[in-house]
């Protein structure tokens, strides 16, 4: 008996099997465990993503249910195929309505029935998820800077008038009175309306109060702001660039840019209007649609909204900034008599043109302007890369290899509509 004990003390050979039953249950509630975690998880991210989806939807300026509403029925459809769960759903909407925003905040908790966990007395697990969206729709400013120089002649024309139009009609449309739009053709330079030249322009009141184009040689930087009745006249050939004159650098009468306007009839008169001819300063171009959108220039600019330019920081307003040109940053040249000839004297260089242009974009996107460019069929890497810097992201620069200019602008009115809210 003695020899029978001492070998079935040393017998081992069941151990294993023996271990393994004294285990099972705790093997069995650890993998049924990570099992019901695992499916909590899962339902978490349904939960997450419905409750996502329904405040967005519940919050949009548009919606005429009830927030409670919406965000439950986005729920009820993740967990459709969760009765026991939708039984459990405890769901807290709380909508908070401004003048021009809506808030919605959601919490939605959930008791998830466990298999195996039910082992170790745990009988359910709670899912709780959270979410929150805002619509809130805001001022827009833009500044729609056009080239209409010689080499936009023809059919370019014709395509950039009837994409500016149909830019125009959708950016206006979407936003309830809240968009001012300028519009800033150029050629060679940029031609004020009389208003803007009457506080500008040296000089008695009759002599100031003209449609024209000061001379902007020596007005760098755009940071700093014009001087009060301190320019002259563009001169071209010995004539001043006011009323009916009009040259390579200074845009006819009827191209004269308008500002922060809302009213449609103004804007797309000009816009039929345009007609090509003349250089391309675009740095003097893209100075003034920057200048559209400075504050310091309140009051100054007409148009439809006394109260604009907005500060830069001011958080309900976006400002824009589209600059759009077929051709490259040309040489200021003035055409002056020496002797007894005409000889062009240049006032800066086309590199003087380009660092000024860069300069402008810099000073607008550093006050936190959304700046656009569309390169027309733009020939030359010095150009493209001068409009792809410009813009203030990559995905901001539309270049345009065939005739179809429509569908940049109507990108760019897509995206400023996706920015006029704030989700």
């Amino acid at each position: 008996m003695a020899r029978f004990i001492r070998r079935f003390a040393r017998d081992s050979r069941a151990n294993v099997a023996m271990v393994f039953a004294l285990c099972l249950s705790s093997l069995a509630a650890a993998v049924g465990g990570g099992m019901d975690f695992s499916r909590s998880t899962s339902v978490g991210f349904e939960l997450q993503s419905a409750l996502d989806s329904g405040v967005l939807a519940a919050a949009s300026l548009s919606q005429d249910r009830p927030a409670d509403d919406v965000v439950r029925s986005f729920v009820a459809a993740a967990l459709g195929d969760h009765a026991r769960l939708l039984d459990s759903l405890t769901l807290q909407v709380t909508a908070t309505t401004g003048f021009n925003s809506r808030e919605v905040d959601a919490i939605a908790v959930v008791s998830m029935p466990t298999t195996l966990l039910g082992v170790v007395g745990i009988n359910t697990l709670t899912v709780r998820r959270e979410a929150r969206a805002i619509e809130q729709v805001r001022d827009i400013e833009i500044s729609l800077v056009l080239d209409i120089s010689g080499s936009m002649s023809g059919s370019k024309i014709s395509a950039l008038r009837e994409a500016a139009e149909e830019f125009i009609d959708v950016v206006l449309a979407s936003n309830g009175g809240r968009t001012s739009i300028s519009v800033i053709p150029y050629n060679g330079g940029v031609r004020l309306p009389d208003y803007v030249n009457e506080q500008i322009v040296d000089g008695n009141r009759n002599q100031r109060e003209r449609s024209g184009c000061p001379e902007l040689g020596e007005a760098w930087p755009i940071s700093i702001p014009l001087p009060d009745e301190g320019l002259d006249w563009l001169d071209w050939q010995g004539n001043e660039q006011y009323d009916n004159r009009s040259s390579s650098f200074c845009p006819e009468s009827n191209e004269a840019s308008v500002f922060l306007r809302q009213d449609r009839d103004s804007l797309i008169n000009l816009v039929r209007g345009l007609d090509a001819g003349g250089n391309t300063g675009l740095d003097v171009a893209t100075a003034w649609g920057a200048r559209a959108l400075d504050p310091s220039w309140r009051g100054r600019l007409g148009g439809s909204f006394s109260d604009r330019p907005a500060a830069y920081d001011d958080e309900d307003t976006i400002k824009v900034l589209v600059v759009m040109t077929d051709g490259a940053a040309t040489a200021q040249i003035r055409r002056e008599r020496k002797g007894n000839k005409w000889r062009d004297v240049e006032l800066y260089s086309a590199g003087d043109a380009r660092d000024n242009m860069g300069e402008a974009c810099d000073a607008a996107e550093g006050r936190g302007v959304h700046i656009y460019t569309i390169a027309f069929q733009l020939s030359g890497s010095t150009n493209r890369n001068l409009m792809q810097n410009c813009a203030s992201r990559p995905q901001n620069y539309y270049p345009v290899e065939d005739m179809d200019i429509r569908a940049a602008f109507s990108a760019i009115a897509a995206d400023i509509n996706q920015l006029r809210l704030t989700t």
